[in-house]
């Protein structure tokens, strides 16, 4: 996941109208041309269009934030690709990959956070889906505290999992959600004022 943020700030009121504007749908709304711009922009090192068509057909839960602007011309806020694997007792999980950009701070939190809660009551419609994984950079604190604030547990450190090429390090950290019993009433709500996050 990454979440790209400056130290300005939007008031609460603007925060919550610009949230209204945008559009919410699936991977299918935008088209693998714009995704693989949004997250080749992001991870230039990580995706070409090889690698990411890979990671777009095998998404079989998908979220986006988006808003069409001027002549039909659509900017992508968020997106999240969720793939589903497996376990020993062939119960479902999902590996997600997540990627919001925005210029405040505020804004992209939110925004963020709201695409994560659909996906986890998409999961929760399912009813096959126990668990959500996401991988982040050992070194990435702030990353690794946002998914700590959307109520995931870490669970393990892994060595060597990201390329090195593609990533600032590459050993991961380990952050699980348990669907059947996590509640999203635990939710932290409020967020630092001023940092940059860069989340995987």
């Amino acid at each position: 996941m990454s979440i790209r943020l400056n130290t300005h700030r939007l008031s609460k009121q603007n925060s919550l109208t610009s949230l209204h504007r945008l559009q919410y749908g699936s991977k299918e709304d935008v088209g693998f041309e714009h995704l693989f711009q949004f997250f080749h922009r992001a991870f230039p090192l990580a995706f070409n269009r090889e690698t990411f068509q890979r990671a777009y057909d095998a998404s079989d839960i998908s979220k986006t934030a988006y808003r069409t602007k001027y002549c039909c011309k659509l900017k992508i806020y968020a997106a999240i690709l969720a793939t589903s694997t497996f376990d020993t007792n062939q119960k479902r999980q999902l590996k997600i990959l997540m990627l919001v950009e925005d210029e405040h701070s505020l804004h992209a939190f939110n925004i963020g956070k709201r695409l994560l809660l659909q996906m986890i009551e998409t999961c929760k419609e399912l009813e096959n889906i126990n668990q959500i994984y996401a991988y982040v950079e050992s070194t990435n604190l702030d990353g690794i505290q946002f998914y700590k604030m959307m109520s995931f547990q870490q669970r393990e450190i892994i060595q060597d999992y990201f390329p090195r090429r593609a990533s600032l390090t590459p050993d991961a950290i380990k952050l699980e959600y348990r669907i059947r019993t996590s509640s999203n009433n635990e939710l932290i709500q409020t967020f630092p004022k001023s940092m940059q996050l860069m989340i995987v």
